[in-house]
């Protein structure tokens, strides 16, 4: 009767066990407060010689990445221009082939980095993709197209970032600033995060 008992808790134990590490049905979780392109862009600008600005009279800020695992983008995030924040933003993800993966105009806030859904979009290592900021409705003032971005400078002035960078699963590879001038390549890598799943 003791061992049979025993049993039976013991395999009710193994089985409540099991039941945490099976997913029930939730959802992955699209988290933006940690972030690998935030985690990469604050380590770049604490470094010497690099600089958080906000910057670069050009429509489109670009950067190319890769990804070390197979992850699912979720959302991607920017921040307006003071009083910019009513004025929508496109945002453009393309894979290496030049396929667009998604296209979509959103307004972002301009106090803070805010977010929108996108896909899921299932990335692959061994691909390259690229994430544009585009702003076409400059208001006739073409310093409305600037944004933030990290860049690095010496004395001299601003150099090329010396690519490629890693954070955890995330490599950026190349960056570029273009349409209305440029293409001013690898000058920065501007603020577009990017969350996976």
């Amino acid at each position: 009767m003791k061992a049979k008992l025993l049993f039976i808790l013991f395999a009710a134990a193994l089985l409540v066990s099991c039941k945490k590490d099976v997913k029930s049905g939730q959802p992955p979780q699209c988290d933006e407060s940690d972030t690998p392109f935030k985690a990469l862009f604050t380590n770049l600008s604490g470094n010497a010689g690099y600089q958080d600005v906000v910057t670069m009279d050009l429509e489109t800020h670009a950067y190319t990445f890769e990804v070390a695992a197979p992850v699912s983008l979720c959302k991607v995030g920017y921040q307006s221009l003071p009083d910019f924040n009513s004025t929508p933003y496109e945002i453009e993800i393309s894979d290496n082939a030049g396929n667009i993966l998604y296209f979509g105009s959103h307004v972002f806030p301009s106090t803070a980095t805010g977010y929108v859904a996108i896909g899921p979009i299932a990335l692959q290592p061994g691909a390259a993709y690229t994430v544009k900021r585009i702003q076409t409705n400059w208001n006739g003032n073409i310093g409305n197209t600037i944004g933030r971005l990290v860049r690095f400078s010496n004395s001299q002035g601003a150099l090329p970032i010396p690519f490629p960078i890693t954070e955890g699963d995330l490599t950026i590879t190349s960056s570029t600033f273009y349409v209305t001038g440029g293409p001013n390549n690898d000058f920065g890598i501007p603020f577009i995060d990017l969350v996976f799943e």
